[in-house]
């Protein structure tokens, strides 16, 4: 319980603790000492007292007959301190004596403190008699009540002392300690925000000598990952840029060499046609019949291959256009399906990795939701938005009320395989995919892709290179 205390609470305890042990300790060795200081106070009080009273005896015996000498000794005699005198008269009994009235300050003691410090019970007796006749005695008894009183002051006034200096000990403890980790508060939102992927924090020079080299090495480190995300960021989107180059690259290679080839198949095949319809050569004109149908499938195939390797439209035309090309093939596939699409026509020109990363956001996120949602309405939103903290971005949403993802929504899992490489691209380009249910059902896929000028993106992407 201790370990998960405060700091701030375990140096106040442990000073109470202290305080506290060292004024118990003080009060055990006052009260053992107070019980012997009282006892030789009273003491020496008795024998002053027995030595006062056997001389006023010895006196008044002399100048007053023996029946009257207790009532004189009740009018001479005045108690001292620490003692009791009690005259005790064989005819008349107890008689008066005048006191020092000190109840006052002993009444004030508490009665577990009297006990500890009262010594035991003694009392002398001092026979008043003469010629043989007894008539009364002298009583004298230990009354340490005023003494255990100035002992119990003592206690008293040490007690406030150690409990008051307790208390500021402890108040400026917290205020020291409470100076001294406020700043582990900004070191506490700087990881945070270094968690949350924010490497530029910074926390600068400590007040605290002692949390000068951490800050010093949180500084180091966020810097260090800084650089280490830029230089990530670069090699991925470097990486993104050389892979559309090698699919460009492959694009045209199909369409080059292997569009004139099935061209000329497809030309051979229709000459074979007519040469066996002149000949009336009915296998032969089966064979190229076969032959033409063979090289259809091929052409179809190769144009889809050239699709999936690198749209026709992006390079050719305008951003909004090449995806209006697109959303106008999903509203002839799918003319069921009701389409709200909302592309801004304001965008700067922008460079091809970004074009690419956008046309493939609207193609997998459209295609996943008429494969897995059974949508009846798919909304497609794209508009230029401004941050405060970093450039211009890209808004891009895609969302439907089909049937939804189910299941998890973790990046991982989402979408399967398609999302995923949805998910690396744009985290390539410096953007962000958030993939969950819309309201009212469905999937809602939100995109913020960076905008970056053609001029700019390019230089940068050639400085990498």
């Amino acid at each position: 319980m201790f370990a998960r205390m405060h700091l701030q609470h375990q140096v106040v305890l442990c000073i109470c603790l202290v305080h506290l042990i060292a004024l118990s300790l003080t009060i055990a060795v006052l009260v053992i000492n107070a019980r012997d200081a009282v006892r030789l106070e009273v003491e020496s009080g008795a024998k002053s007292a027995r030595a006062l009273v056997l001389a006023t005896l010895g006196y008044t015996l002399q100048e007053t007959p023996p029946q009257d000498v207790l009532p004189r000794l009740a009018e001479t005699l005045v108690a001292p301190r620490h003692v009791h005198i009690a005259l005790v008269d064989a005819r008349r009994g107890l008689l008066p004596l005048r006191e020092v009235d000190n109840a006052g300050s002993a009444n004030t003691v508490p009665g577990w403190f009297v006990r500890l410090a009262k010594p035991g019970f003694r009392e002398i007796r001092i026979p008043v008699q003469s010629n043989g006749n007894r008539y009364g005695y002298v009583s004298i008894t230990m009354a340490p009540g005023d003494e255990i009183a100035e002992v119990w002051h003592d206690v008293a006034s040490i007690f406030w002392i150690v409990s008051v200096s307790a208390l500021v000990s402890a108040l400026i403890l917290v205020w020291l300690v409470n100076r001294t980790l406020r700043p582990l508060d900004a070191l506490r939102a700087a990881l945070a925000r270094l968690r949350e992927g924010k490497h530029s924090a910074r926390l600068g020079r400590s007040t605290s000598a002692d949390l000068v080299p951490i800050f010093r090495g949180f500084d180091d480190l966020s810097e260090a990952l800084e650089a280490a995300e830029a230089d990530r960021t670069r090699l991925n989107r470097r990486i993104v840029e050389l892979g559309d180059a090698e699919r460009r690259t492959i694009a045209m290679e199909l369409h080059d060499e292997f569009g004139p080839c099935l061209f000329g198949l497809k030309v051979k095949a229709s000459s074979i046609a007519r040469a066996a319809e002149r000949l009336e050569d009915q296998d032969l004109a089966q064979d190229a019949v076969a032959i033409q149908s063979i090289v259809a499938q091929i052409q179809a195939s190769n144009s889809r291959l050239l699709t999936t390797l690198r749209p026709m439209a992006i390079g050719q035309l305008p951003l909004v256009d090449a995806l209006l090309d697109l959303f106008q093939g999903f509203r002839s596939n799918h003319p069921d399906v009701e389409w709200r699409v909302d592309l801004s026509q304001s965008l700067p020109d922008t460079p091809e990795i970004i074009d690419l990363t956008v046309y493939r956001f609207f193609q997998e996120g459209v295609t996943n939701a008429l494969r897995h949602g059974q949508p009846s309405r798919i909304t497609a939103f794209l508009s230029q938005q401004q941050d405060t903290d970093t450039a211009p971005l890209l808004r891009l949403v895609v969302e439907d009320n089909g049937s939804g993802m189910g299941g998890s929504m973790s990046d991982d899992t989402a979408g399967g395989r398609g999302l995923a490489a949805m998910r690396d691209r744009i985290d390539a380009v410096g953007g962000q995919l958030d993939i969950g249910p819309a309201e009212g059902g469905g999937t809602r896929l939100v995109s913020s892709v960076p905008l970056l000028s053609s001029p700019e993106n390019a230089m940068e992407l050639r400085a990498v290179s």
